[in-house]
């Protein structure tokens, strides 16, 4: 006689589970892939057999069945500053939430690397993609809307407009920025970029004329390129100057870090000769003497609404091509004041450190 075998976990299959919940294999299917809604009196039921019977359920099959991976592939430049640091957190937040997995892959500003990243994303057959995009990123765009994937850029905004996106409203932050330092007494502001051949930089920019203009404040602007020996000599030939800046305003956290370090190293005193600003939030920005004041961008709010649109596109609801723009926060902490009568008499050291 032959004997019956006890069922193992990884033989029970979703019918087993079923019978044992007494509900049928499309509502197990629907509380384990969350796409439905489903009572709480079943969905507890379901969740009680899955848990006796030890049930490990196939995605890989469910995926193929359906035609979805349930992946989100996130391409970004990197993850070195604060607010993309927290943004990639948040998307992590925000996918597991609604049942889905993240891939990260970074470009390094690299418009040829971040097209290769794309294809990656795509081999892999994301359902859709949040693209950060490079400086130029017009292939892997190209790319995506010839393979109709959905896709939603975020935080630097791009003349394409088959895509939704997420920005910042970056001029209306650096003319707010400008305001306040112009009530403090500012007549000279210097800002401090990676290159202005950026969107984003340009947007900032264009809020910076159009403020200072306003205001009746000067400005000028230093292009780095990731040059600390080239950023240490401009800021010190700036400074040095008899009308020199009294303000300073940063693209992000890392250039107000290295920022920092070369105004320590001249010898500039921060707030009482040169006050400084820096769009991002780092989790230093308290903790160093004075504070760090800031332009915090809203990432959590522009995770959540690039979320919205991307599942929009993913379900292929029918709907205009939109362009959200969130506003900053802006802080002013030590590292601002009110301009002192002694700022024009400032000496800054011009030399090159060794280390640097």
């Amino acid at each position: 006689m032959a004997r019956a075998r006890k069922a193992t976990p990884g033989r029970t299959r979703i019918k087993d589970v079923a019978r044992r919940a007494r509900v049928s294999v499309g509502t197990v299917s629907h509380v384990l892939s969350g796409r439905v809604q489903v009572s709480d009196t079943l969905r507890a039921r379901v969740q009680k057999a899955v848990a006796a019977m030890g049930y490990v359920p196939n995605f890989h099959a469910q995926r193929l069945r359906h035609g979805m991976s349930r992946v989100i592939g996130i391409c970004m430049p990197h993850t070195s500053t604060a607010y993309l640091n927290l943004a990639s957190e948040a998307f992590e937040e925000v996918a597991s939430r609604n049942g889905y997995s993240v891939m990260h892959v970074f470009s390094r500003h690299e418009p040829a690397i971040e097209l290769d990243r794309i294809k990656e994303l795509i081999h892999y057959r994301a359902d859709g993609l949040v693209l950060f995009p490079s400086f130029t990123p017009g292939e892997a765009l190209e790319l995506a809307a010839r393979k109709e994937v959905p896709l939603v850029i975020v935080d630097r905004p791009t003349p394409d407009r088959r895509f939704d996106q997420v920005i910042l409203d970056n001029r209306g932050a650096m003319r707010e920025v400008v305001r306040r330092l112009a009530a403090l007494g500012h007549r000279r502001i210097l800002f401090v970029c990676q290159s202005t051949s950026r969107l984003v930089t340009q947007h900032r920019l264009g809020g910076l004329a159009d403020a200072c203009k306003r205001h009746g404040v000067g400005s000028e602007t230093i292009e780095f390129q990731h040059d600390a020996a080239f950023l240490r000599d401009e800021l010190a030939r700036a400074l040095a100057r008899k009308r020199a800046p009294t303000a300073l305003v940063l693209s992000n956290s890392h250039q107000a870090s290295l920022a920092l370090r070369l105004l320590a190293e001249l010898r500039v005193d921060c707030p009482g000769e040169l006050s400084v600003v820096a769009f991002d939030d780092p989790e230093w920005s308290t903790l160093v003497r004075p504070a760090l004041s800031v332009v915090r961008q809203p990432a959590v709010a522009m995770v959540e609404a690039a979320w919205d649109l991307l599942i929009q596109r993913i379900n292929r609801v029918a709907a205009p091509i939109r362009t959200v723009a969130l506003e900053a926060t802006i802080e002013f902490r030590g590292s601002v004041a009110g301009v002192a009568k002694a700022a024009d008499s400032r000496v800054v050291q011009i030399g090159r450190p060794s280390s640097l």
